[in-house]
């Protein structure tokens, strides 16, 4: 055995044992020693977003392994329909920056005029509050949901007496919950690594960020609810389509008014969005400059916490009620 091929050679036994090796035969890593491997790099990213004020994406402007590329630079040479997706992706902007936009820049009906269009949606956004009242739509049909549920729920909490369908459609719901929790996590990661982003030196983008991640987090946990605690077939698969339909309100809202126009997003990302080292000076300069942000802006960091940290044991709540549930169903 040539010496060259062999990195590190322990004698055991008076056996030479091969560690590691160069050749190009070499055994791959096993799954457990890539699971062992990885499994430090989850609590990691865990931990950055933890101490990441406000959730704005710290985590992707530094290395997160010496195995990991560097992070990135930033591209300016984007296009418009690159533009209005970073927009559209961006959690931070929702339906109180949206209304905001319209209060301090989209008044001036600009894009109407480039356009030569009248788009009703743009001058009742502002008119009426359209996006605002979507947020408190959003909460009222949530809400009158859940209390109905809670009223007609006759307090078994484990019957184990349902027929085996209903069975069946609470662990495949449970298993259905179990594989997109994972996808919670990693939307959370993606994100908040955006090129550029909203402001966060304001309390819309604040609030806009936390409800993004809150209701879907909501949504999904009351659908396994309903899913347990109704008794009809139908009407299980009926109210969670509702929740599903509940969630995606506002974006849909959002996907709508870009699409008729366009430039609106492209102006947003142009003269409101900025970098992340930007924002955090930003965010510095509004602390010192107004008490009433800097007590809001602490105030909100432990809810932003424990909403991380529901969003990372997600998958161990739809793991148990996959397994559980069909069992006190």
């Amino acid at each position: 055995m040539d010496n060259t091929d062999i990195c590190l050679v322990k004698m055991k036994n008076k056996r030479p044992t091969i560690i590691a090796t160069d050749l190009p035969f070499a055994r791959p890593a096993r799954r457990c020693e890539y699971l062992y491997s990885t499994c430090p790099l989850i609590f990691q990213n865990l931990k950055s977003k933890l101490f990441d004020h406000l959730l704005l994406g710290g985590e992707h402007n530094q290395k997160i392994s010496p195995e990991f590329n560097s992070p990135m630079s930033i591209k300016n040479d984007i296009g418009p329909e690159e533009k209005k997706n970073i927009v559209l992706t961006d959690p931070k902007f929702g339906m109180f920056s949206l209304f905001k936009y319209h209060i301090r820049r989209g008044y001036l009906n600009q894009e109407l005029k480039k356009s030569n269009k009248i788009y009703c949606s743009h001058i009742f956004s502002l008119a009426f509050a359209l996006p605002i009242l979507i947020f408190i739509s959003q909460w009222m049909l949530y809400i009158s949901l859940i209390v109905y549920e809670a009223r007609t729920f006759d307090g078994n909490f484990c019957p184990n007496s349902s027929p085996v369908e209903n069975k069946m459609m609470m662990a495949g719901i449970g298993i259905v919950y179990f594989v997109r929790s994972f996808f919670i996590w990693d939307n959370l990661t993606t994100r908040i690594g955006l090129q550029k982003m909203n402001r966060v030196d304001n309390i819309s983008a604040i609030l806009d960020t936390f409800q993004e991640f809150l209701f879907t987090l909501m949504v999904y946990g009351a659908n396994i609810w309903i899913i347990f605690a109704e008794d009809d077939l139908q009407n299980m698969i009926m109210n969670s389509l509702a929740m599903e339909f509940l969630m995606q309100l506002d974006n849909e809202f959002e996907e709508i008014y870009f699409e008729n126009l366009p430039g609106s997003a492209e102006d947003i990302y142009d003269n409101i969005y900025v970098t992340y080292d930007e924002n955090k000076k930003l965010i510095d300069k509004r602390k010192k400059s107004s008490r009433c942000f800097r007590c809001f802006s602490c105030a909100i960091a432990i809810p932003y916490k424990i909403l991380v940290l529901a969003i990372f044991i997600f998958p161990v709540f739809t793991l148990f009620t996959a397994i559980l549930g069909p069992v006190c169903r």
